[in-house]
């Protein structure tokens, strides 16, 4: 049953997907992309931390080495470049979260860019909500400035369940119905519990696992306690805290600002599992004033992913293809975080 629906959905939104999507395979033409295709070029979009949890910048083609079902491949392109997004955020307003509102509430203003950089690339936000059943708050909007009125109204605590798998539902085809940027990402700012939705983790990670949509969780962790990681400093709840626009090329991001520290990289089972098969990942803020931060990082890395692209050389069979990527030399990148890829896809030759 889940695997028709997860089938019947990727017939419908098929032809929204772009080269840029994760890891999908590219015809010749640039037009969008059929699934059941001869493999031309397969482009993945990946996302790195490093050691200091900050977004890494300045990696060269040399730094990276893909592995094609082990078979190491040559990156024939290199990209790095700021790209439009299509965000949805999707805020768990259950009762769980009442008390978190004011810094769920924060962490969506933290995800929106300048308004020099808005201006520039066109990013666009969606918000979703999740409660006893999962809502359209908002629909795509590119004006910022309305949205930042809007959201305090939107996300208020509903003293509902919590319906999280059926708003990742709603999210993805959100996504795919509406979004108009290739690049598309879904951030999900919860506490991880789920007790009302319709459907289950193995029908969720079935859809998540065809969508193409990177996901980031973040959670609100139970412990609300400073990491010993972070420098000890005051804490502000200002949307763009160095006074000007947090994106910043090339000398992004601020150090002391935007980061996300070991311990923020390790979230609860069902929310790893999800996000992971995505080419996202969940975080966890142990101070209610770390959301912001890190829904500020997870929204740079986004805009800013690393595109690696190589001709792989396959077999004469329908089949699924393992990716792996790594950072070269290893000594050099100690410390680095390179889990955030898409590491499969299918192909047809």
């Amino acid at each position: 049953m889940a695997a028709s629906r997860a089938a019947a959905f990727f017939i419908v939104y098929c032809a929204f997907l772009g080269a840029k999507d994760g890891a999908v395979v590219c015809a010749q033409a640039r037009s969008p992309v059929e699934i059941v295709a001869n493999v031309e070029l397969v482009q993945i979009p990946v996302t790195i931390f490093d050691d200091k949890g900050a977004v890494a910048t300045g990696l060269k083609k040399s730094d990276f080495r893909v592995f094609d079902d082990g078979i190491e491949q040559r990156i024939l392109y290199f990209d790095r470049e700021r790209v439009p997004v299509s965000f949805v955020i999707l805020a768990d307003l259950s009762s769980s979260m009442t008390r978190k509102i004011p810094f769920v509430q924060d962490a969506a203003l933290s995800l929106l860019d300048s308004l020099e950089e808005q201006d520039q690339y066109h990013d666009e936000y969606s918000i979703l909500s999740i409660g006893k059943r999962s809502k359209l708050l908002m629909p795509f909007t590119t004006d910022e400035r309305d949205l930042e009125r809007r959201l305090p109204v939107l996300l208020t605590a509903t003293n509902e369940s919590t319906s999280l798998f059926d708003g990742i539902w709603l999210g993805v085809n959100t996504v795919h119905h509406d979004a108009a940027n290739k690049s598309r990402a879904m951030i999900i700012i919860t506490d991880g519990g789920d007790n009302h939705s319709r459907y289950n983790l193995r029908e969720t990670k079935e859809l998540l696992e065809e969508a193409d949509v990177p996901v980031f969780a973040v959670m609100a962790g139970p412990l609300f306690e400073f990491p010993t990681i972070f420098p000890q400093q005051q804490k502000k709840r200002d949307r763009f805290p160095s006074g000007g626009s947090k994106t910043q090329v090339p000398d992004l991001p601020v150090p002391g600002q935007d980061y996300i520290g070991p311990a923020e990289r390790r979230g609860p089972h069902n929310m790893k599992v999800l996000t992971e098969v995505t080419g996202g990942g969940v975080f966890t803020a142990h101070d209610e004033e770390d959301l912001p931060r890190i829904v500020r990082t997870i929204g740079l890395a986004v805009r800013y992913r690393y595109i690696l692209s190589y001709k792989p050389a396959h077999g004469g069979e329908s089949r699924q293809h393992k990716v792996v990527v790594e950072l070269n030399p290893k000594e050099k990148f100690r410390g680095y975080s390179l889990p955030y890829y898409k590491r499969t896809y299918h192909s047809i030759d």
